[in-house]
């Protein structure tokens, strides 16, 4: 069970944040363009600066903790990483924004002090 560490972790991180999606009306899944625009970049620097860190023994990654599927030395958990925490920063900034908006209107209409 203990394989599954890092894929539960960024189970936990998608299932906390992807309903802020529908839920705040945010859209942000329906941008394909501007999710790949935002997160593509991250994902290749951050892989190659990973893939040089391994090959120059500066870290690696426990395998009992992660499953046994690998690219570029990577366990698939990592490339995961590289997608699903951005994703769930873009929503989570998304999500404060549309609750910060909100919150302006009602002070705007004196129902907040």
């Amino acid at each position: 069970m203990r394989h599954l560490a890092y894929a539960a972790m960024l189970a936990f991180c998608l299932l906390g944040t992807l309903p802020l999606n529908w839920f705040f009306e945010l859209g942000v899944l329906g941008q394909v363009r501007r999710l790949v625009l935002s997160i593509a970049p991250v994902f290749v620097v951050f892989v190659l600066w990973d893939v040089a860190a391994i090959l120059a023994g500066h870290w690696r990654f426990d395998p009992s903790q992660t499953l046994p599927v690998r690219f570029w030395g990577l366990p698939v958990e990592e490339l995961g990483f590289f997608v699903v925490i951005p994703l769930a920063g873009l929503l989570t900034y998304e999500a404060v924004g549309v609750v910060m908006a909100r919150r302006r209107v009602r002070r705007s209409r004196g129902v907040l002090r």
